[in-house]
């Protein structure tokens, strides 16, 4: 969701921030201060020990960005809707239909009220923006590495709330929500091994998910996060690709993410505060993804 960061630091700095940056702000905000609240007040992180703590922010992390990214839908309609395949009509109707949804399944998701239902259809949703626009984009060029890192990070955050939905399935239905999470497993582990992959081969470029911009040089430590981030994620993806470790695995992983939003993405996002494309969408895009591994190892199982 993010553009290339070209925009002069110094330029933006002193420029107007626009009301869909605002939007996107206030939604993100909201949902933020919501869940934040229901973590508290619920007992919720006086309940939870060690990296628990961590793993109840998932919802969280993946939720805020999402509704952000809803309100573009009602702020930036039409370039939303120039996206939808053509052959599927409607397609100003789908863009705000998928707004609202993305506005009120985090609401959902934050409150757990129908957290099960919202999960699930986000996990659908995703998918579907896989198989029907993401998967076809990069088919049609295959050697185009960023349409392949695109459709890897739509088929994560699918994954993430497929697997909270397998974790918050009743106990009579514990062999599909077995089979849930590990179709999530697998949706977090590919996704984590390409772009540990790409990230050893492009250290200069944004690290957590690798897109095309460079790292900016004002970023601390510059491209050792990029390295960083690959080498977490390799481990983390082999054993969550073979099944082993698979909680501690994702939490890692999350924490790899958190990291690298904390340092690189921040600092992009305060830069680059007046715009969407080059400011807050890869703030957003990076928490989302960090929120979706969260989710998968709050539906991992325990191990000694």
């Amino acid at each position: 969701m993010g553009g290339g960061l070209v925009s002069s630091p110094a330029v933006i700095a002193f420029a107007p921030i626009p009301s869909t940056v605002i939007w996107a702000y206030f939604a993100f905000g909201m949902i933020l201060a919501i869940g934040l609240l229901t973590i508290f007040l619920r007992g919720d992180w006086q309940k939870a020990r060690g990296f628990d703590k961590l793993i109840l922010f998932g919802p969280l992390f993946y939720a805020a960005p999402l509704a952000a990214f809803g309100t573009e839908h009602f702020t930036l309609t039409k370039d939303i809707a120039s996206i939808i395949p053509v052959w599927i009509p409607w397609h100003l109707f789908w863009a705000y239909f998928v707004g609202a949804c993305f506005i009120a399944a985090p609401l959902s998701l934050v409150t757990k009220i129908q957290a099960r239902l919202a999960a699930g259809l986000l996990a659908l949703t995703f998918f579907l923006f896989v198989v029907l626009m993401d998967a076809p984009a990069w088919i049609q060029n295959p050697r185009d590495r960023i349409g392949l890192t695109l459709a890897l990070r739509e088929l994560a955050f699918s994954g993430g709330p497929l697997a909270l939905a397998a974790s918050l399935t009743v106990q009579w239905h514990e062999r599909g929500a077995h089979i849930l999470a590990t179709i999530a497993r697998y949706f977090i582990a590919i996704p984590l091994l390409f772009y540990s992959f790409e990230q050893f081969r492009h250290g200069d470029h944004v690290p957590g998910v690798p897109l095309e911009p460079l790292t900016p040089a004002y970023v601390y430590g510059h491209h050792i996060w990029t390295y960083l981030a690959a080498v977490v994620y390799a481990v983390a993806g082999i054993f969550l690709l073979i099944g082993k470790k698979t909680r501690v695995a994702a939490i890692w992983a999350g924490l790899a993410v958190l990291f690298v939003e904390l340092v690189v993405y921040v600092p992009i996002a305060v830069v680059e505060r007046a715009s969407l494309d080059n400011g807050f969408n890869y703030l957003g895009d990076t928490l989302m993804f960090c929120g979706a591994v969260l989710l998968l190892a709050g539906a991992m199982p325990r191990e000694a």
